[in-house]
């Protein structure tokens, strides 16, 4: 394998442009207070009780409305007021 002193200068021009790629798209970002962010509460875990069957009941019906978690499913029914008090 042979040395190309041109391929020294290739190479310092492929990265100086990559800078430049990566300083302009940087700029372009747009900031948190412009862009549509939405300022989210951390979660926390709580620990409350249930009886068992309370809590399989809450995890079939969270199953049912395409939930992931029961925690999650829980969130949404009191923040949005999706709950139906029979």
């Amino acid at each position: 394998m042979s040395f190309n002193p041109n391929q020294g200068r290739k190479f310092a021009e492929v990265l100086k442009e990559t800078s430049r790629v990566s300083e302009a798209s940087s700029k372009e970002a747009p900031s948190k207070e412009s862009s549509n962010y939405i300022k989210r509460e951390k979660r926390r875990p709580y620990t409350f009780s249930l009886r068992p069957s309370a809590r399989t009941k809450l995890t079939e019906i969270a199953k049912e409305h395409g939930y992931s978690s029961s925690s999650s499913f829980l969130n949404d029914v009191i923040l949005e007021g999706k709950l139906e008090l029979k």
